[in-house]
């Protein structure tokens, strides 16, 4: 019997691998705004330090105002932004400010995987995305609360649209994410946003090597363990 629910329990990792796995808080490494230039065809540049490797981040788009080295930390109080996928909360003061409907984009050097997007302050207002996304949190953050709710448009546009109030929060785009584009919905004085991710997208050879393992061990238990 012990063979049995060995075999069984290293078959099923085997099964598991590349599959759609469940997503548990872990600490998000957060983009580190470098330097940036406000006006309507702004431009922002950052780094993303995963573990040593470090991935460019560029933005470009209207910009309302940027914070890198210095300024309001605008992330505080954490709460919207930590919850049972998120650990930690952007870090102060990196920020960029948004206050037109102009399109906007992000484009990361290396594609990153479970790209979260901290907002604030989206005062009847939203965004719409070219990526699907899920609300992953939202709570009371430096200037109110208030609520949001996620529709699918049609034609591969997602909008986040506040609902009430002064809502703050986190969505998250799961799977590989190498740019991103969205508009605003409305012109208004300012929110913001940043972003940051779990790391970068396993090597495609990753996941079979793993699998090949456990199935190397599966037959080794087989013929070492009696029928």
């Amino acid at each position: 019997m012990i063979g049995i629910r060995t075999s069984g329990i290293l078959l099923a990792l085997v099964l598991g691998i590349g599959g759609m796995l469940p997503v548990y808080a872990a600490p998000v490494y957060w983009v580190n705004w470098i330097s940036g230039t406000a006006g309507p065809t702004g431009s922002a540049s950052g780094v993303l330090d995963i573990g040593g490797t470090t991935i460019d981040v560029s933005y470009s788009g209207e910009i309302a105002f940027i914070q890198t080295a210095s300024g309001t930390n605008y992330w505080n109080p954490s709460t919207p932004y930590i919850s049972a996928m998120v650990d930690n909360a952007p870090p102060a003061p990196d920020i960029i400010a948004l206050s037109r409907t102009t399109s906007k984009t992000l484009t990361f050097s290396e594609p990153v995987t479970d790209l979260f997007f901290a907002f604030m302050s989206i005062n009847g207002n939203g965004y719409r995305f070219d990526h699907d996304f899920e609300i992953v949190s939202t709570g009371r953050g430096y200037w109110g609360t208030g609520t949001v709710v996620r529709q699918d448009l049609g034609g591969g546009i997602y909008e986040l649209s506040a609902t009430s109030g002064e809502p703050h929060g986190v969505i998250r785009f799961p799977g590989a994410v190498s740019s991103l584009t969205w508009t605003s919905r409305i012109n208004e004085h300012w929110n913001g946003f940043t972003v940051g991710t779990y790391g970068l997208v396993p090597e495609p050879g990753a996941f079979s090597v793993l699998g090949a393992g456990l199935l190397g061990l599966l037959a080794a238990f087989r013929r070492k363990v009696p029928a």
